[in-house]
């Protein structure tokens, strides 16, 4: 059994305010260009991008990850894309003692979606603890996992969605995501069988 748990939030979202307020059709003043919905705005972009990382697997906004479990065939999923990078492997040995795996002995296999932590040998069974970082790369240089636009998109989609309907309503239809957002969003699917 794998369990993963995030362990930061992201610093940064993959649809700036200024984006939204032009999507929205905000008239904004001042700068910067500012709304009195400014709040309301960003926290709708946040959910937004959380209902997309829900519902593809993806992890859109980068973070740092936890992820317990235990390797099978020298290799252990760790349930999002795209790994970043993997600041710890350890595991418990045979006497319960924590050893931590050289990093020499993995690498990620970020072709595979979910990403894979591979080990080039002997592999540890039990108890295995991946500590790592997984996201998007729109804020770093080199950029080698871009947010896709159709992924922008539909966060945008499901944002105007949030917005205009911020009230209690009677249709179901309401709280379901945007059909459009849900096309954008299914081919960057992972995992689509569980």
């Amino acid at each position: 059994m794998k369990y993963l748990n995030k362990i930061t939030q992201p610093s940064s979202e993959p649809v700036t305010l200024s984006k939204a307020q032009l999507h929205l059709r905000l008239d904004t003043s001042g700068s910067p260009p500012a709304h009195p919905d400014d709040e309301l705005v960003q926290m709708f972009i946040s959910a937004a991008r959380e209902n997309a990382e829900l519902y593809t697997g993806m992890t859109i906004s980068s973070c740092n990850y936890e992820m317990q479990g235990t390797v099978a065939n020298d290799k252990i999923s760790l349930q999002t894309f795209p790994v970043t990078s993997v600041a710890s492997v350890t595991y418990q040995d045979e006497d319960d003692v924590t050893q931590t795996v050289s990093a020499n002995d993995y690498f990620v296999d970020n072709f595979a979606r979910p990403s894979v932590l591979m080990f080039k040998e002997n592999a540890p069974i039990k108890d295995i603890t991946v500590t790592f970082t997984a996201g998007c790369t729109d804020n770093q240089s080199p950029n080698p996992y871009p947010t896709p636009s159709s992924v922008k998109a539909a966060i945008l989609i499901m944002l105007g969605n949030l917005y205009e309907n911020r009230e209690s309503v009677s249709s179901v239809e309401s709280f379901e995501r945007p059909m459009s957002a849900t096309y954008l969003l299914t081919p960057y699917r992972i995992n689509m069988g569980l």
